[in-house]
């Protein structure tokens, strides 16, 4: 059974006749206690209202906190799937990198071999030019050299005395 201030303040007590109680002194107990209780009763609404406050707070504080870990959570996958993605970028452009210089170094090497096989064709040619230059130059000595004897042979001819049977066109 819950008591009030006011069951307190309108409880009355039955009256002996031998040894009974001084019923002013009840009644200044009773209001005491009534008024005890009233204040305790006070106090327990104000903490009550208090306390519903502070949970009211309680409740909004950890909902901005369950809002803040839920955006860190969110954040830190969004960083993470970023960072994936760029470190997968990463190996992308690296490979495609590597791969290219790959075909970059073939194909100088292949660009320097076809180099060394042309100048080696041209060394071939010059050789061959030379050649046929020395060639030209001992044919053109040669003819040069029976066109001289020819013409020493004609000059010998006109001037040596003419020989009886030897008749000269």
């Amino acid at each position: 059974m819950e008591l009030t201030p006011l069951d307190i303040r309108n409880q009355n007590f039955h009256k002996k006749n031998f040894g009974g109680i001084d019923p002013e002194e009840v009644k200044a107990f009773l209001e005491t206690a009534a008024n005890a209780f009233e204040q305790m009763s006070r106090d327990k609404t104000d903490l009550t209202e208090r306390l519903k406050v502070a949970e009211e707070r309680v409740n909004y504080y950890r909902q901005i906190e369950k809002t803040i870990q839920d955006a860190v959570v969110t954040m830190q996958r969004t960083v993470d799937e970023v960072k994936a993605t760029a470190e997968k970028e990463a190996e992308i452009i690296v490979a495609e990198a590597k791969a290219r210089a790959v075909r970059e170094v073939e194909s100088t090497k292949k660009e320097a071999e076809e180099l060394r096989m042309e100048i080696e064709q041209l060394k071939q040619l010059r050789t061959n030019y030379f050649i046929r230059c020395r060639a030209l130059i001992k044919g053109q000595e040669d003819l040069l050299s029976a066109m001289e004897n020819d013409q020493r042979m004609q000059e010998e001819l006109r001037t040596r005395p003419a020989a009886p049977g030897n008749v000269l066109a």
